[in-house]
């Protein structure tokens, strides 16, 4: 019984060599010919090389898939809009899926991207604001609904599909501040896909007329840094275009966020945390005030998100 024992196990651990020896790029090529994201999916969940290939930042099989059809969207965060706002209109979140969700709906129920699991908020005038989505993480903020440009009670980012929370400290740097914005972005480990691990936030504040910014890294147990090293920006907010003295937000791309200011457009560079003057971009011009239209964030923005 040994001996058959020791030539199964011998048997097994030879398989394994001889699929760890395909290459990355040929599982690559492997990956780009599945019939459908759901198959994607199920590949991924094989082992962490696989998940690697296809979610990784430098992964072909996810650029692959940019500008793909919307039934790869899951669904979309509905969010309540706020006129003249210095934030995007994000408070209220509720998930409403796509019209393609019965193909997901058997791995990924309805129930795990409401946001039921969040903690209650202590008083009636407390609410949470979704932020921003990255990765099919969420980003959330508890604010007091009288004092919306203050420093949020809370900050969050959330993993939906676990229903798992990662509390946030809040920076020393917020005191007295006004909130224009908080934005998610990838962690700083080289190689590695958003996780409740490994994330950034990127935020830009406004007091006594200076916008400046602040940033958070997951890496090292996690630490705040300020832009005081890299300078801060002078703006005015008593004009026309801006509400109780502050900035009017304009809009975002995936890698600038947008607010109309007296002498132009303040503009935050997310990824690098700085802020400037800048022209705004041809892609937000022309576009309704955002409380005039629907803000909805899509869950997953690509299907990467549901690799993670």
């Amino acid at each position: 019984m040994g001996d058959n024992r020791r030539r199964k196990a011998r048997t097994g651990a030879a398989t394994v060599a001889k699929i760890d020896t395909v290459a990355d790029d040929m599982l690559e090529l492997v990956f780009l010919r599945l019939p459908s994201p759901l198959d994607l999916i199920r590949a991924a969940c094989a082992c962490k090389r696989w998940r690697r290939i296809i979610a990784g930042d430098n992964g072909r099989v996810i650029r692959s898939l940019h500008g793909a059809q919307s039934f790869h969207i899951i669904g979309h965060y509905r969010v309540d809009g706020r006129s003249y706002s210095s934030r995007p209109p994000g408070l209220n979140p509720a998930f409403f899926p796509s019209k393609s969700w019965s193909q997901w709906n058997n791995i990924l129920p309805t129930r795990n991207l409401t946001l039921d699991f969040l903690p209650k908020p202590e008083s009636s005038n407390f609410c949470w604001e979704l932020a921003d989505i990255r990765g099919g993480l969420l980003l959330l903020l508890l604010f007091d609904e009288e004092y919306y440009s203050k420093p949020p009670l809370r900050l969050v980012i959330c993993d939906p599909r676990t229903r798992r929370i990662r509390s946030i400290p809040l920076s020393a740097w917020f005191h007295g501040c006004n909130f224009l914005g908080t934005f998610l972005l990838n962690g700083e480990a080289p190689g590695a896909y958003i996780s409740l691990s490994n994330f950034r936030v990127t935020c830009a504040l406004k007091r006594n007329g200076v916008a400046r910014t602040c940033a958070f890294s997951s890496s090292s147990g996690g630490h705040w840094t300020s832009s005081a090293t890299r300078g801060t920006t002078m703006i005015c907010g008593n004009d026309y275009w801006t509400a109780n003295g502050l900035p009017m937000f304009v809009g975002s791309t995936e890698a600038c966020a947008y607010w109309r200011v007296q002498n132009g457009y303040l503009a935050l560079d997310k990824e690098a945390a700085q802020l400037s003057l800048s022209v705004l971009p041809e892609a937000l011009r022309g576009k309704p005030h955002i409380g005039e239209y629907a803000y909805k964030l899509p869950w997953p923005p690509m299907i990467r998100a549901c690799l993670s």
